[in-house]
């Protein structure tokens, strides 16, 4: 799933929050984060490719042509810089470690509005992933 998509989701769903819960920020702020936590979630795939493929190949793409981020962003990866199960369970842990720092230390409504987000783009990364498999014939 693209930036733009994941975007306009954390957009939605942090609108939602504010409204339905109990925000102890301004809501600008609210939203300016929760939209800039459901796109920057996915810089882990530059850790993970690294890590998984032993490639910065990926990262040097994008610092050589920025754009790439808004105009293709399905050339920044290659098909075995990183696989949809490796990006997923990044996405997990690092929400199962954020949700509860971000309540205990900074506010409870900031851990739900992670929560919120962030479920909200594992979704989407399922589901676009789901569109991308192939049925195996049984």
């Amino acid at each position: 799933m693209y930036s733009s998509a994941h975007a306009t989701i954390s957009l939605v769903v942090a609108g939602v929050v504010i409204i339905v819960g109990d925000p102890t920020l301004h809501p600008m702020l609210a939203v300016g984060y929760g939209v800039a936590l459901g796109v920057f979630i996915d810089l882990d795939h530059f850790a993970l490719a690294w890590l998984l493929a032993g490639s910065l190949d990926p990262l040097v793409r994008v610092l050589r042509a920025p754009w790439i981020i808004v105009t293709d962003p399905g050339s920044i990866f290659e098909t075995d810089d990183l696989g949809p199960y490796q990006r997923l369970i990044s996405h997990v842990v690092i929400a199962g470690v954020l949700v509860p720092t971000l309540w205990v230390v900074v506010d409870p409504f900031v851990g739900i509005l992670s929560a919120v987000v962030l479920y909200a783009h594992v979704l989407a990364d399922l589901i676009a992933d789901m569109r991308h498999f192939e049925t195996v014939p049984r």
